[in-house]
């Protein structure tokens, strides 16, 4: 699953080198969240978020059995957290 984010990711960033990936796996699911630099986020964010969504689609599509769950990280919300 990391290595579909990245590939779609990574074609559309301006900073490719920012892009951090994590998977939480379970039994039936999988979260994978997406770290960006703050000008991508704004960019995968634009137009109502219509890339993040077709994102989600095909991540769903490919998780099989388990349901794929895509999350942009939001350093604003992290920010407290460890």
């Amino acid at each position: 699953m990391q290595g579909l984010v990245d590939y779609m990711v990574r074609s559309m960033v301006k900073h490719p080198d920012a892009i951090v990936i994590t998977a939480v796996e379970g039994e039936a699911s999988v979260l994978v969240r997406l770290d960006v630099h703050e000008d991508d986020r704004a960019l995968l964010l634009a137009e109502d978020a219509d890339l993040m969504a077709a994102m989600r689609q095909i991540l769903g599509a490919a998780g099989g059995q388990r349901k794929a769950v895509l999350e942009l990280v939001d350093p604003a919300n992290d920010a407290g957290e460890e």
